[in-house]
């Protein structure tokens, strides 16, 4: 099999989580890196299941990096309000 080297700019902190956690996996961080990207692919074209717990995964995470950012939701419209 072909490898290829990416380099990519992350968050602090999610580096020292992903180089954490290849550590306690025992695997190096590409390895680690690689299992996860092979994982999302398995999810990503998986069963409408798979699917679904993928996508929530994402939205749940995009959701914490916006709180984080200190975009609060409150006083925000809710579904009902905005679609009525």
């Amino acid at each position: 099999m072909a490898t290829t080297q990416l380099n990519v700019r992350i968050e602090e902190e999610l580096a020292s989580y992903l180089r954490e956690t290849a550590g306690e996996a025992g695997l190096t961080l590409a390895d680690y890196v690689g299992r996860l990207a092979a994982a999302d692919r398995a999810a990503r074209t998986g069963s409408p299941e798979a699917r679904e717990a993928r996508a929530l995964a994402f939205a749940a995470a995009e959701y914490q990096r916006w709180n984080n950012a200190g975009r609060s939701e409150a006083g925000a419209m809710n579904m009902g309000e905005v679609f009525g």
